[in-house]
């Protein structure tokens, strides 16, 4: 799944308890792939390029579900009794779990039990088909913004972010090889991607229907 619907995910969540802010439920959200991004650079996991077609073939350390259920749980024991925010504890545990079930769905079977284990291996492919990807993506991101209740602006963020993926998603042949010619270039591209969604969603979030024309 592309950033702007992991970080739409965050809409739900935030629905369930206003008073907790947005910020620190987008970064759940998110935080897996920051580490991903973080791996990559320090030659931890990395990516393939094989047949023109782009594979996320090894992530065991960011995306594992053992290492997610560890986060999940770091997380929700630093912010209950380290911050004493009980509510955004719980909140912040289900976005990082939310984060590798997402995955799971769209992701090709690379999703392993654990970092010390190769099988056995998740993930439903629906990458692999760019236009049904692109669909169930869009129509997730939109449900969000639907379920949240936000405005306009907010909805044109979730729909524009999910346009601009879709040549993402069809790239293929020539047009990955600079990333196979550069490996820091795609960690870099998803870093962006993550922290733009986060402001467009964090700041369209915050307004009311009736001030967005």
């Amino acid at each position: 799944m592309y950033a702007i619907n992991h970080a739409a995910t965050a809409l739900l969540l935030k629905k369930k308890e206003s008073s907790v802010p947005i910020l620190p439920l987008l970064i759940s959200t998110q935080v897996i792939e920051i580490l991903w991004v973080i791996f990559n650079w320090l030659g931890i996991e990395h990516y393939s390029i094989e047949a023109g077609k782009l594979h996320l073939d090894y992530l065991p350390y960011s995306h594992s579900v053992f290492s997610t259920l560890l986060l999940s749980l770091l997380s929700y024991v630093i912010i209950r009794w380290g911050f004493k925010k009980k509510r955004l504890a719980l909140l912040f545990a289900i976005g990082v779990i939310s984060h590798l079930v997402l995955d799971i769905i769209f992701h090709e079977k690379d999703i392993r039990l654990s970092p010390f284990s190769d099988l056995p291996v998740w993930g439903l492919g629906i990458i692999r088909m760019p236009i049904l990807n692109f669909i169930l993506e869009s129509m997730y991101g939109v449900f969000c913004w639907w379920y949240y209740k936000g405005n306009k602006a907010l909805l044109i963020a979730i729909i524009v972010f999910n346009v601009l993926d879709l040549p993402i998603m069809l790239a293929s042949g020539d047009a990955l090889t600079v990333f196979k010619e550069h490996s820091f270039l795609l960690p870099a591209f998803i870093l962006f991607q993550i922290l733009i969604t986060w402001y467009f969603i964090w700041r369209y979030s915050r307004l009311p229907i009736r001030q967005v024309e």
